[in-house]
């Protein structure tokens, strides 16, 4: 089996939101979609842009002398549920009247961008629940490559997890359960030596064993990996092994119980 670490952007909180160049090109291809859909009077195209953007990292511009400010806000918006008030740019419609903006590249900013104008990089669903608080509409990335206006209705929506125009949730609802983990009561060195040889090679830094109750209530054994995003291993494990990437708060239970049968670098 060939287990890979979350996708960054996932909408679940407890997973940073993606990198900004994956996020910018995941926007720049869903947007050409949604558009060839619309033409198509296909919806699902949007549907997925919104869920494409809210699974990302937006650039909201930022005046110059504000750059502490954006970087208070940003700390305080990544570490807090809290709603906080960034101070950002606005600009105008063809009326005069005053729209948000943001953006999902660098690229699209320095298009569009005043001189010296900074820039604040934030998961798509705080940004959007700053710009809808605003009560303004919004365009993303207004000098292209694909424009796009959010009515400050859209932008509620998008900020109440909802996809607009069906009130219908973004993303399906997750729900949390606990576990308990204990030491295994079965021998595991063949397995933990087969494991560790096969994890040699890879950027995985460090793999447990320990036991936890399967859905049936019967005693399951677990294989916890931790490494950095983007790892990945290919392990031969006895069928019925549960093979998880450890995130918090998991990864504090199997260690409060078990110690790392693996190390990247030590030997086991």
């Amino acid at each position: 089996m060939i287990p890979d670490r979350p996708t960054p952007g996932s909408h679940d909180r407890s997973i940073p939101s993606g990198a900004l160049e994956t996020s910018a090109a995941n926007l720049f291809d869903a947007m050409l979609a949604a558009r060839e859909g619309e033409e198509r009077g296909d919806r699902g195209p949007l549907e997925a842009f919104y869920r494409t953007l809210m699974s990302g990292t937006l650039l909201l511009p930022v005046p110059p002398e504000h750059g502490d400010e954006a970087k208070a806000a940003l700390a305080s918006a990544v570490n807090d549920d809290e709603q906080v008030e960034i101070s950002v740019m606005l600009a105008q419609e063809g009326e005069g009247k005053p729209v948000s903006v943001m953006f999902a590249s660098v690229g699209a900013l320095a298009a569009w961008a005043p001189a010296r104008t900074g820039n604040l990089p934030l998961p798509a669903r705080i940004a959007i629940a700053n710009l809808a608080a605003a009560g303004l509409p919004a365009i993303m990335d207004p000098a292209g490559p694909v424009p796009y206006r959010f009515d400050a209705d859209e932008l509620a929506a998008l900020a109440d997890g909802r996809l607009p125009g069906s009130g219908e949730p973004l993303f399906a609802t997750t729900t949390r359960s606990s576990i308990r983990v204990r030491l295994s009561g079965q021998d595991t060195r063949d397995i933990e030596t087969g494991v560790a040889e096969a994890l040699r090679q890879t950027a995985v830094g460090a793999a447990y064993l320990a036991e936890r109750d399967g859905p049936d209530g019967l005693p399951r054994l677990m294989l916890g990996l931790v490494g950095e995003p983007g790892a990945s291993a290919t392990v031969d494990v006895p069928d019925g092994t549960d093979v998880v990437w450890l995130e918090e708060p998991l990864l504090a239970q199997v260690r409060a119980v078990a110690e790392p049968f693996y190390r990247r670098g030590r030997g086991r």
